[in-house]
């Protein structure tokens, strides 16, 4: 049931982003389209029952995204990440999650400026859906996801930008802290710091 549910929800956020494209452009739903990918830094923040949260964070956090563009200002981001908190020192220890996330995005200095910049800031939010699997205890954790972020980003090109991206992530009915226990606490939250790149399709 919850494969399912994963499943309906990708395809209908491919479906309504290419059924946009088609409704908005003359040309390819790809000239509005953009993919990117990043690597960076879990920072564990709550719960912290028992545990000390910086031994749980580290650099094993990466994210594959793809946004339509709907003007120079706003578009829609689709995202999969995944963040695996993980103790250096105890093998049996740690909790892996993969979240999918819908985010709508603002470009501020292109709004502010009525023109494309060669740097902007990306600001991001949204919701999504995240699956945890802990190194201790058996049995998938379902969790809601609200998240908010901040991407400064450079075009080399007007296709081609690398980006530095931060973004706070909070779930809701979490039910495994970072050490892979279970918690009480029934929400939990982390940063990811990820750098990473993004090319346009539009030429």
């Amino acid at each position: 049931m919850k494969k399912k549910f994963k499943s309906i929800l990708i395809l209908g956020c491919l479906v309504c982003a290419s059924q946009y494209g088609f409704a908005q452009s003359q040309g390819s739903v790809f000239d509005n389209l953009s993919i990117e990918a990043q690597y960076g830094l879990n920072a564990a923040l709550s719960p912290n029952e028992g545990i000390t949260t910086s031994d749980y964070s580290g650099f094993n956090f990466f994210q594959l995204g793809l946004t339509y563009h709907i003007d120079d200002v706003w578009g829609v981001r689709g995202t999969f990440a995944s963040s695996n908190f993980k103790h250096e020192d105890i093998d049996a220890s740690g909790v892996k999650y993969s979240r999918l996330m819908l985010e709508a995005t603002y470009n501020i200095l292109t709004a502010a400026n009525r023109m494309i910049q060669p740097f902007d800031v990306t600001a991001h939010a949204g919701l999504g859906l995240a699956s945890g699997n802990s190194e201790v205890l058996n049995g998938n954790d379902m969790a809601g996801v609200a998240q908010i972020g901040i991407m400064p980003k450079y075009y080399f090109t007007p296709q081609f930008s690398v980006f530095i991206d931060g973004t706070f992530v909070n779930q809701f009915s979490q039910d495994f802290g970072f050490d892979g226990l279970g918690v009480k606490q029934g929400s939990g939250s982390y940063f990811n710091v990820g750098l990473g790149v993004q090319y346009k399709f539009r030429k």
